[in-house]
């Protein structure tokens, strides 16, 4: 799962970087990307979150057995998208 992230993660900043490249802005990078990044951490700290919050339980009402695998894969996967962008934020910054 964690595979299918980092390569959705690297095939969204292709795109910003080829946006970048075609306009001549490369503040897009920042912006968009750090966006990106900043919003995947957030939704992987929410499912993070849900599963230690509800556990093995699907909702309050109803119990699934995979919900807690399944978020917590889902916050791995949302990191994983996180990772490159973020750090092509940071390579924006610095230089």
């Amino acid at each position: 799962m964690m595979k299918r992230g980092l390569i959705a993660g690297i095939i969204t900043l292709i795109i910003v970087l080829a946006v970048s490249y075609f306009t001549g802005n490369w503040s897009y990078v920042y912006y968009v990307s750090g966006i990106l990044g900043l919003v995947s951490v957030v939704l992987s700290l929410a499912f993070l979150i849900d599963s230690l919050i509800l556990g093995n339980k699907g909702s309050f009402s109803s119990e699934k057995e995979t919900r807690k695998i399944g978020r917590r894969e889902d916050a791995k996967r949302f990191i994983s998208i996180a990772v490159p962008n973020l750090l092509a934020a940071l390579v924006y910054i610095i230089n």
